[in-house]
Formats: structure tokens, sequence, C-alpha cells
């Protein structure tokens, strides 16, 4: 019996991917039992004009919302011309707030209701696919991609935005790096023949809002191909938004003080900008009279280059437009590859920013010719079909296309503990006497993973401690320790100092089930004559894609009702 046979002996789910990103989104799903369709089911058809019903064929959908006296519109309902909120993915992880024609909203809060109708809109593609009774008898399971750059408030932001919008799956909902995600689709569409163990490639994922980059070498060809990451990830806030911040800001500064120059104008500039003219940049012969919009009611001006209701943008004032984020993006690639400290066989640009032509070229340019650049096939989309090949992985190995063998970790994650101060290891200005104890003691990091070190998929990671607790001070009834990070130290420092150790979340075991019995056992007289609760904890840690699990051990067994509050 062949795995797919076997597969139809088990379980049937569903399988959908999410890439919720900053300009635009992207849905993609597979079955279990329909593995050979997997690239063939982005959602493509979206909800357009809400008067006429119509609808609008696009692989991704604009990630913008309109709230309305009759409700809210969203993506291609919005006309072009009209303010919305849009690239509000940017300020999730800070909380910003969204302004437009006075109605206040919350970054969060349009995350919520974006991702509500993005959903609503999934299950009705789906039912009117699978059919209302098929689709709910047959569980569910989500993949959300996020940006690998993002701290891990954003993407517990985004997760918990993701199940008020509705996401429910009995497995839980699947995080995942968007760049990873890209690879797996991009390694896998690769000319196998082509590869050879040893390989070493950049993926350079650039969006609209991030720009994310990683590097991976191939360890294994058969009997599904194996990669591993090269160096520790980058990425920065440099996308094609950016882009259009830049335009929209010189527009303002040249035109802003004209008469008659308004939002509407604006809008219609902005909406040329970012369908026709950022998409085929290029600073040819083809543009020698420049790049023209329309600016109907101002009057004409020679020096400023405004004509019959046209204003002119010289080349050299585009190029000062692209020139700083396209460099930026070009100077990140550069610096993956040399982290990588291996020869590199090619760069994958994907993402919508990736398929643009002037970045693939002055990428060539700047990295040479020995390096091939490469926008693989169904480049916007292969971050959302790689979501969907990674959770089929997780629902059965036996789909696995790609396999990750490991990671390269970007921070040290770690606690602080006490122990006894060496003068041969330890700051002296850190030391203090323990009465408890009757010794000089001294606060220290102990690191569960350090930056650069491999992490493998999975495997659980932990640190065994000892801990005190007064009994005069009560019952134990819960045990606190907090996460800590560093992802500016090249060398992971031995004590807690700022600015670079920050606390990345407190975890929370709720001991109060314990019976009285149980404590009993664990009280202790120390050296200062008091009587303690002699606790043995430990601290497990399992790093996935673009999340981690940890799980606090008390005496050996486990307390999954631990629950992490990132700060």
């Amino acid at each position: 019996m062949d795995d797919f046979a076997r597969l139809a002996l088990e379980e049937r789910k569903l399988i959908v991917g999410i890439d919720f990103g900053t300009t635009f989104s992207g849905l993609a799903w597979a079955e279990t039992r329909r593995v050979e369709k997997i690239f063939n089911v982005a959602i493509e058809s979206w909800p357009a004009n809400i008067e006429t019903q119509e609808g609008t064929s696009s692989v991704k959908v604009p990630t913008e919302v309109r709230y309305t006296p009759q409700g809210m519109e969203w993506g291609f309902q919005i006309p072009s011309t009209i303010k919305r909120h849009k690239w509000f993915k940017l300020g999730l992880a800070e909380g910003k707030v969204s302004n437009i024609d006075g109605q206040q909203k919350s970054s969060d809060d349009l995350t919520i209701d974006y991702l509500t109708v993005l959903v609503k809109h999934l299950m009705y593609t789906l039912e009117q696919k699978l059919g209302k009774a098929i689709l709910q008898s047959i569980p569910i399971e989500f993949c959300l991609t996020v940006p690998a750059i993002w701290s891990e408030v954003a993407k517990d932001k985004t997760l918990k935005a993701c199940e008020k919008a509705g996401l429910k799956s009995k497995a839980g909902i699947l995080l995942v790096s968007e760049p990873e995600a890209a690879a797996i689709y991009a390694l896998h569409g690769l000319d196998p023949h082509g590869l050879q163990i040893g390989d070493c490639f950049v993926l350079c994922d650039a969006g609209g809002g991030t720009v994310d980059l990683i590097s991976y070498t191939i360890t294994d060809l058969h009997p599904i191909l194996k990669i591993k990451e090269a160096a520790s990830g980058t990425g920065d806030l440099c996308g094609s938004t950016f882009l259009n911040r830049r335009f929209g800001d010189f527009l303002n500064a040249k035109l802003g003080k004209q008469p008659g120059w308004d939002s509407e104008i604006l809008a219609e500039a902005l909406e040329k900008f970012d369908s026709i003219i950022k998409k085929q940049y290029s600073p040819s012969a083809t543009h020698q009279d420049g790049y023209h919009i329309l600016v109907p009611g101002l009057a004409d001006d020679k020096d400023l280059g405004i004509k019959r209701g046209r204003f002119t943008i010289t080349r050299t004032e585009m190029h000062d437009i692209f020139e700083p984020v396209v460099e930026k993006v070009i100077r990140l690639v550069e610096g993956q590859i040399l982290a990588t400290n291996q020869t590199i066989s090619a760069v994958l640009l994907v993402g919508g920013f990736g398929q643009n032509n002037y970045l693939k070229e002055r990428l060539r340019s700047s990295i040479g010719e020995s390096i091939i650049v490469m926008q693989p096939p169904n480049a916007w989309t292969a971050v959302v079909r790689g979501a969907v090949m990674m959770a089929l992985a997780r629902a059965n190995s036996k789909l696995a296309t790609v396999n990750l063998v490991s990671r390269v970790a970007r921070k040290h994650y770690g606690i602080e503990l006490a122990t006894t101060y060496d003068s041969a290891k330890h700051d002296e200005s850190k030391k203090y006497w323990s009465d408890a104890g009757k010794l000089f003691g001294v606060n220290v990091m102990a690191w569960l993973i350090k930056k650069g070190d491999p992490v493998e998929e999975s495997k659980p990671i932990k640190i065994h401690y000892d801990s005190y607790f007064l009994v005069s001070d009560g019952p134990l009834t819960t045990v606190d320790i907090d996460i800590l990070c560093d992802e500016k130290s090249a060398i992971a420092p031995v004590h807690k100092g700022k600015p670079n150790v920050l606390k990345l979340a407190t975890l929370t075991g709720d001991l109060s089930h314990l019976e009285k019995s149980d404590l009993e056992k664990m009280i202790t007289t120390r050296n200062d004559g008091k009587k303690y609760y002699a606790v043995k904890l430990a601290i497990e840690a399992t790093f996935h894609s673009a999340s981690t699990t940890y799980v606090l051990l008390f005496h050996g067994k486990r307390y999954d009702t631990v629950t992490a509050e990132y700060v």
C-alpha cells in the first residue's frame, strides 16, 4: 500500500494557509487526500463592488478596510480614490491608532475586523467548492504566516487577533515565518537535477512592509529534499509600502502648496504609482521624458513641470524615490550572503516587491554574475502556498516535501538563576551575601539557546534548577519565571544587563491544586534557620518556525497550565 492509499484510511483534514500581509493578503488550501492539487487552490476570487456584487480575480486581496454607515468595506470593495485604513499590520506591535475621516481604530481592532471578513470569505469559498455538509464534517487546520523579524509581542497579538476573528482548530493555529514558508515552496519548485548537496541559497522575501532574508544549505536530496539554515536570518522594514510613502511625500512637498491640490488628486497619483509605475519602473531610455501623473485643476507651471493637467516627474526624481529603499534591500541581501560564510549558488526573490524587475537588476549588478538571481514561479503567493505545505507536513509527516533539519537562533534565550559566586567567572560588583546559604551568591544567565546556535525542529531544550520559597510567606500556589532574551550581543552575556538583555515573557505555573501533604514533603530548614519549600523546577522550551512553546516542570511533572504573558 503506497503513502496516498494509506492517507485515504486516515482522518481527512482541510489545510488552510493565511498570508496576512501589509498591503495584500492571500489564502490557499488543500486536503490531505487531495494533496496533488495543492498548487491549484490559492483563492483567486474576491468580493468587489458592494452595489453590483461583482467579483474580482486576483491571487491576493488588498489589506484595507473602510467603515461606512451601511457597514464595513474591505479589499477590492473600496473605490480606488476613497480614503481607507491600510498598512495597519505595521502598527500592530506598537498598538498604533489609525484615523480616517474622524474614525479612530486601533491596529488591533482593524486586524481583527479584517481577518474576520477574510475568514468569512474563506468559509464561503470552501463551501462553494466542497459543499456545506462536507465542510462541516472535515477538521480544518490553519497555518498563519508572520514576518521573521517580528517580535514575540507582535506575533502573539496577531495570533490572538486570528482567534478573535474566528480561526479555531483542534491542533491549534500553526505560526510560521514568512520567509521560511516561501523558501519551502520555492526550493520544492526548483529543478531537482540542478541541485547538489552543499548548495546554499539566500531567500529574500520582499513584501509590502517587511523584507525578510533567510539562507539554506541542502543537506540531502533523497528521499526528499532536506535543508538547514546557513545563518541567522535578517530583515528590516523596507518593503514596497515605503516606496509609496516616499512617492506621496515627494508629491506633497512638490505640489502641496499649489491651489487645487487635494487628497483626491494624491490618491489618484498613488494609485497609478502603485499599480503601474512601481511595477514597471526601470531607469531605461523608454522614459527619457520622465513619468506623468494627472493633476486636474492645477495651473500650468513650467518650473514645477505642470502642463495641461499633467505633472512630469523626472527620471532623476524617480530614481531618488526608489534608490534608498532598493539600496537598503541590497545591503540586507549582501549582509546575509556574508553571514553564511559559504559560496552562494542563488538568491531567490519572492513576495510582491520581489517581482520588481528594477530590484532584480540592481541586485544582480551588485552581487556579481557568479550568483544567480531568480524570481520563482508564483513568487507573489510563495508564502501562502508554502504555509499550506508546512501545515500539510504537520498534519501528516508523509506529506512533507521539504524537510527543514535545523534553524539558526536569532537571539539568546534564557532565564536568570542564583548561583555561588566564583571570582574567576563572575563580576565582583554583582555578588551579594546570602543568609540562607551563608555564602556569597550571584545572579547569572542560564541560556536555553544562544544566538547563532543550530536549533532542531520540535526538539525540547531544558534547564533544571532548584528554587526556595519561605514557608512563612504562605502556601505555594504559583511559580513565576521570567524568560529573557538578547538579540544584540554577539556573545551571550554572563549577567543580566540592560539595554541588551530584556524580559520577553513571564511564565506562571498554577500549583494551587497541590495537596497540603505534598507541600509538607518539600519543607527544609536552611542555614539561616528558616523553613523553606525546596522546589525542583525545570523550564522546557521547544522552538518552532515562528513561535516557542514553554513548559514548566515541577518535580519532574509537566504542567501544561503554564501561561506566557508577553511584555
